[in-house]
């Protein structure tokens, strides 16, 4: 049987934001996103990029900020000056009135809400994630979140208080690791916290051991994602987490 082909809404940016020197939003529209399901903010869509000579065309997943079912526009955050891909190239040069696909939404990682405590650790590429999960949760649960950063410039505003539950980890000024940060703010809370993690492959595997056998997390509550792999493209690396998943 063969794949089922993924229902491509074709959308053009409408409004470009520049949130720091490593993130750049970009709001698509059009009436292709009429009937797009609201919200599903944390959720990934697949990007379709523009093809480039004979290369095949490229699809990359981003988290959605928002989505405005009144005005029919799409908000996603794109990485920039901080890695080499297509996507980030396009994000990059893209300019109003362009055009690309998506498809979707995906499921979420996180679907249980009416836990009592959780963790959630990212980096600026799943800063949306977290930001999507935390207004979804329990107003009484306990909450942890580590967000990593390249800068303190690269702090964004979230669409919840982050100052009671947020912990921001600032790469270039922080004198301890993320692993040691993590045990840090972690340590109290209940061994059986719900833990999201939504990073870098590398920082995944090296987190693992400290949250299961260090702070005695249970490893069925653990819910990870590699949004990327350090010196591997994203076709590459998804090709690796089918034969060995974090």
């Amino acid at each position: 049987m063969k794949p089922r082909k993924p229902n491509l809404r074709s959308v053009q940016v409408a409004e470009i934001i520049e949130l720091s020197s490593h993130l750049r939003r970009i709001i698509f529209s059009g009436t292709s996103l009429q009937g797009f399901p609201q919200g599903l903010e944390g959720a990934h869509v697949k990007v379709f990029l523009p093809s480039t000579g004979d290369e095949a065309q490229k699809m990359r997943s981003y988290t959605i900020r928002f989505f405005n079912p009144h005005t029919n526009q799409l908000g996603l955050d794109f990485v920039i000056n901080r890695h080499q891909g297509p996507a980030t190239s396009w994000a990059k040069k893209a300019k109003v009135g362009d055009r690309i696909s998506i498809a979707g939404p995906g499921l979420m990682k996180l679907t249980d809400f009416n836990h009592h405590s959780y963790l959630l650790v990212g980096d600026i590429t799943s800063v949306n994630a977290i930001n999507g999960y935390v207004p979804r949760f329990n107003p009484d649960a306990q909450i942890k979140a580590i967000i990593s950063v390249p800068t303190r410039a690269d702090i964004i505003e979230m669409d919840y208080d982050d100052s009671k539950n947020t912990h921001w980890f600032i790469e270039d000024e922080s004198t301890i690791s993320l692993e040691q940060q993590v045990q840090l703010i972690a340590k109290d809370l209940p061994k059986d916290s719900h833990v999201f993690m939504g990073l870098e492959a590398g920082q995944i595997r090296a987190l693992k051991p400290v949250l299961q056998q260090e702070l005695g997390f249970e490893r069925l509550n653990i819910f990870a994602v590699g949004y990327w792999k350090q010196g591997i493209d994203a076709d590459r690396f998804g090709a690796l987490k089918k034969v060995n998943p974090l």
